[in-house]
């Protein structure tokens, strides 16, 4: 592959515009035009969405993959020109999957369930802070009083975002049917389920629960070597809205179902840490989901044995 140029431009509607005239002019005429990044938290999301208002062919890749395969190309730097041309080339030598916006109903869902973690956020800082207040030497009472106020204005708006997802979701008959099967699984709620769907488009680029796993950053790291072996740990390269998500459903399907106290105990056992068997769990669900969601089903305890009988 031939490298025609790199520059940089700024990630605002005037850069985007100089961007597409600065490759159209370096592209050969005959052949079509394609557009490969990596997600970069919510940094990409303006110039994909202008990408397709243009009607050009967008990738977007996970960022392990595309890590993954700038390691493969073996060079001794790293910088933002060097990654620039290593997904450059991964455009051109892999078949990748079309980028297409997401459904207007999921993106809305996305909004709101954001907008409502950054408030609880807030809220728990908050909380934090009058806890250490009150129990300070000596405490200000009109510190301690804008503190309250500012949870209960905090708490309010989380409500009225509740009921915006509510809302929306009930706009949808096919969208609330799905997930009345999927918080039939234990610990997982209406919240958490929207969350996981809304961050997933409706899993529609999804096609296993490992791309699952890894888009949502729970896939294991091993680190070994002939017989040396580190530790392992997750990649976090991924979804932290998910992560988020799972984190408290995890613990509650722990203590109410039977099937994930039995699998948190065996691997618990087995590691040093009981956070290590908790993000097991997280994964577990999470496929589980997955897996609802596509059969169009609910949760079974004991899945295996039900079925054999």
């Amino acid at each position: 592959m031939i490298i025609r140029g790199t520059r940089k431009f700024s990630n605002n509607q005037s850069g985007f515009t100089e961007l597409i005239k600065w490759v159209e002019n370096k592209k050969e005429s005959s052949l079509s035009l394609h557009f490969t990044l990596e997600p970069t938290g919510i940094y990409h999301e303006n110039f994909v969405y202008f990408l397709s208002s243009m009607n050009y062919q967008v990738h977007v890749v996970l960022t392990k993959k595309a890590k993954r395969y700038a390691e493969s190309l073996a060079p001794n730097s790293k910088t933002d020109k060097l990654d620039s041309k290593a997904l450059g080339r991964l455009g051109v030598e892999r078949n990748l999957d079309v980028w297409r916006p997401d459904f207007p109903i999921y993106r809305k869902l996305k909004i709101l369930t954001r907008e409502r973690s950054a408030i609880l956020k807030l809220r728990t800082m908050v909380n934090n802070q009058l806890e250490a207040m009150e129990n300070s030497a000596h405490p200000n009472k009109k510190s301690i009083n804008r503190h309250k106020y500012l949870i209960k204005e905090f708490s309010e708006q989380i409500k009225k975002i509740e009921n915006d997802i509510e809302n929306t979701v009930n706009g949808d008959v096919l969208l609330k049917e799905k997930l009345k099967k999927i918080i039939t699984i234990p610990g997982v709620g209406f919240l958490t389920a929207i969350t996981i769907i809304a961050e997933t488009d409706g899993f529609a680029l999804i096609k296993s629960i490992k791309q699952i796993t890894a888009y949502a950053g729970l896939d294991v790291k091993v680190r070994e070597s002939g017989k040396w072996k580190g530790k392992s740990k997750i990649s976090k390269t991924g979804n932290v809205h998910i992560r988020k998500a799972l984190y408290w459903p995890a613990y509650s399907s722990i203590k109410y179902s039977n099937t994930y106290s039995t699998f948190y105990e065996r691997i618990r056992q087995r590691k040093e840490k009981s956070m290590i068997a908790a993000v097991a769990v997280q994964r577990k669900i999470l496929g589980l989901i997955f897996t609802l969601w596509k059969n169009d089903s609910v949760y079974i305890e004991n899945y295996k044995t039900t079925q054999a009988a």
